[in-house]
């Protein structure tokens, strides 16, 4: 057997007209692949400057896709209209905009190898159907590597059928989940958006505001919320631009005139996609080398086999190293010589290997698989390239929709569709291995919340309210993270953040803004619910486990809670016991009293600012609730908050409970031994008055609890 060289390759079989190969010839049709690669590399090296895409690759595809179905081609240019002025809004370059722009061109190449009677199946499609749509899209998206597209736009476009709830929940146990991209966020929405907007047969298209009603109840679980808004805003300004892909009337286009070589070139294009989806369908991860031994396509699933991203092989030329196979009888290391590997001896003898390996998967972790290494041979026994293709011994499919859905229900929460626990600390113990192997030169970090007196909500509220707050607590928090950071339910109303390449001063501040964005939203549905949260902070250390570093995240949540909660501790914190326990007396026993059978609420609030600006804040307060001023004296005010109904009785709402706060701003100095330093302290005093009729004390020491929550927002928020 003998191997080609480039020149011999290229000569033997020209991309320029492609022609198919017979179906079941499966050397057949990926030599007529490698020939097509090997075009596409003489298009890019032709021009001074790579291209995103090869051009001529790219009229090829777009040709095949609308001569299969116009209305197709239509979609991906709205597709790719709605996703550019996303990215702009959000402030892409145009390089990067213009990669979005192609893989939105491209996403939908995998249909072009798919069955007429499934891809115009005017109702829902069978699990099986949309199985067989699945395999194809990735087929398509490997074909991409084939043509040299940008990896980028590879990368787009491999993790656009991802749920956005499921970045950093991965589906299996292939090591840590890097987030789902934003470009994949913004290609989501920006095919879901067009395709409810255009008519099918079993329905018109939809409105603008009926889209966004659909999309935003999706929102936090399988779209982004920022993307979605972000969307309407686009929409508003630059929507009647998407009118130009649009036929007015709606009308079938008309079959056209094919003529032979397009025949001959949609034929070969399916036959590629066919046979890259069955190899998709069949084995867990597999990857083809042209007779260079280099690499032309790297499968989705082989980063999870060998821990190594598509950026890092693609165009490159395969190495002994890149995918270690070891014997399963005996210990002997996986080969480092070219000559003891499987893939070297096929591709010099001509004949297909198989065989049960040990796959070093990391430093730490192995997995039995099946090894099946396939020549490329063609005419004379010329060997063109070689495909190995890998699956896990213990495998069920693992990418037909059942099993990831059971997978997902099986690693995620089921009220809030995050993490759960178990899935949480899996994804931890990767991060923490990766931790170790980088010596601790990358930093980590984790926060564990809580939801403060979550009990009395439930009490007060019921259940019902009490899931809503949680539900609506995980939107806004998936809403306020990075996408590569990994949100779990640890268990009840305990929320845990793993934070990649986050050190301990930038996860108090991520923390902290989480906090006061709790603060600020309205959560549970409720005008009267007032939800807050208190946080705990930690970060890895050199021999740290999975429990060491959430017990230290978790004792800090613990001393939060136990100083005033709605507040944020961390390890290296600079803890004051005595200020701690002041301020949980404070909050947890504020003095409530009866002044000749009036209900009476007194506190004092000690602020780090001075009195000026403590004044400032309290007039933005006074701005944002509409509080009434009924008498001001220098450092004196006095204010009413809420309004009374026509029978002069407290109502239900916050709004119809008014209190009469009279509010004193103080300045005192003293010392906390007889050889202690005179120490200046700022105050606030308050002394609070139901207005009108409270209906009970609890009633009332419930309205002012609402109350100082809301004043210490302000008067101690940075």
């Amino acid at each position: 057997m003998s191997t080609l060289s480039t020149k011999q390759r290229s000569s033997s079989l020209s991309a320029e007209s492609l022609t198919p190969g017979i179906p079941t010839d499966t050397s057949g049709v990926l030599i007529r692949l490698l020939a097509l690669a090997e075009d596409a590399l003489q298009q890019q090296v032709s021009v001074p400057e790579r291209q995103i895409f090869p051009r001529e690759q790219m009229t090829r595809l777009l040709r095949c896709m609308k001569l299969q179905d116009p209305a197709s081609l239509l979609h991906v240019q709205r597709v790719a209209a709605i996703a550019s002025g996303i990215s702009r809004l959000l402030g892409w370059d145009d390089k990067q905009r213009r990669s979005l722009e192609i893989a939105a061109l491209l996403h939908d190449v995998g249909k072009i190898g798919v069955p007429e009677h499934i891809l115009k199946n005017p109702g829902k499609l069978s699990s099986e159907e949309h199985d067989i749509l699945l395999m194809h899209h990735h087929a398509g998206v490997n074909l991409l590597q084939v043509m040299h597209a940008d990896p980028s736009v590879v990368s787009m476009l491999t993790m656009i059928h991802e749920d956005f709830a499921s970045a950093g929940i991965n589906v299996g146990d292939n090591g840590p989940h890097t987030g789902l991209s934003l470009g994949s966020r913004i290609l989501a929405v920006s095919d879901a958006y067009d395709s409810l907007s255009s008519p099918r047969s079993i329905r018109c298209g939809m409105a603008h505001k009926e889209i966004l009603n659909i999309l935003e109840e999706q929102s936090g679980s399988r779209f982004d919320g920022n993307v979605i808004r972000t969307l309407n805003r686009w929409f508003e300004k630059d929507g009647d631009s998407l009118l130009r892909y649009r036929d007015p009337f709606e009308r079938q286009p008309h079959a056209a005139e094919v003529s032979n070589q397009q025949r001959n070139e949609i034929v070969a294009i399916t036959q590629f996609i066919n046979v890259l989806s069955q190899f998709q369908q069949l084995y867990d991860g597999y990857y083809i080398i042209d007779s260079n031994e280099k690499y032309c396509i790297w499968s989705d699933g082989m980063p999870g086999l060998t821990g190594l991203p598509l950026e890092s092989v693609l165009g490159r030329k395969w190495q002994p190293g890149d995918v270690q196979l070891q014997s399963l009888t005996d210990n002997q290391p996986a080969p480092v010589n070219r000559e003891t590997t499987m893939l070297d001896q096929v591709l010099r003898s001509g004949h297909p290997l198989f065989a049960a390996r040990l796959c070093r998967v990391s430093e730490s972790r192995q997995m039995k698989v099946d090894v099946y290494t396939m020549p490329i041979v063609g005419a004379g026994d010329h060997v063109f390239g070689a495909v190995q293709l890998l699956r896990s011994r213990n495998r069920v499919r693992r990418q037909c929709r059942e099993y990831v859905e059971l997978q997902l229900a099986a690693t995620r929460d089921a009220l809030t569709g995050v993490a759960n626990r178990g899935q949480l600390e899996t994804q931890l113990r990767h991060l923490i291995e990766d931790y170790h192997a980088q010596e601790g030169t990358r930093h980590l970090s984790a926060i564990f919340l809580d939801v403060d007196r979550f009990k009395r909500i439930n009490d007060t509220y019921g259940h019902k309210v009490g899931d809503q707050v949680l539900v609506d607590l995980t939107r806004m928090l998936q809403s306020e993270t990075y996408s590569s950071e990994v949100i779990g339910r640890y268990g009840g109303e305990e929320f845990v953040i793993l934070c990649p390449d986050t050190d301990m001063e930038s996860a108090v501040r991520r923390a902290e803004r989480l906090r006061r964005a709790i603060v600020k939203s309205s959560i549970g549905g409720i005008t009267e619910l007032n939800v807050t949260s208190s946080f705990g902070v930690s970060t890895a250390r050199l021999g740290d486990t999975v429990q060491t570093l959430l017990e230290r995240a978790d004792v800090c949540l613990y001393r939060a809670k136990e100083t005033g909660r709605n507040r944020t501790c961390w390890e290296t914190e600079v803890v004051n016991i005595e200020a701690q326990k002041k301020a949980k007396d404070e909050q947890d026993h504020p003095q409530f009293i009866t002044n000749n059978g009036q209900l009476e609420f007194r506190e004092r609030i000690e602020v780090s600012t001075p009195l000026e600006l403590t004044a400032m804040k309290l007039l933005a307060f006074i701005s944002k609730y509409k509080v009434e001023v009924l008498s001001q004296d220098h450092s004196k005010l006095k204010i009413r908050i809420g309004k009374l109904g026509f029978t002069r009785r407290w109502g239900r709402t916050t709004e119809r409970m008014p209190v009469e706060i009279d509010v004193q701003l103080e300045t005192t100095r003293s010392a906390e031994g007889p050889d202690a330093k005179l120490k200046t302290m700022h105050l606030v005093s308050i002394v609070a008055v139901p207005y009108g009729r409270a209906p009970d004390a609890g009633t009332f020491a419930h309205r002012c609890g609402i109350l100082m929550r809301e004043l210490r927002e302000y008067l101690l928020g940075t």
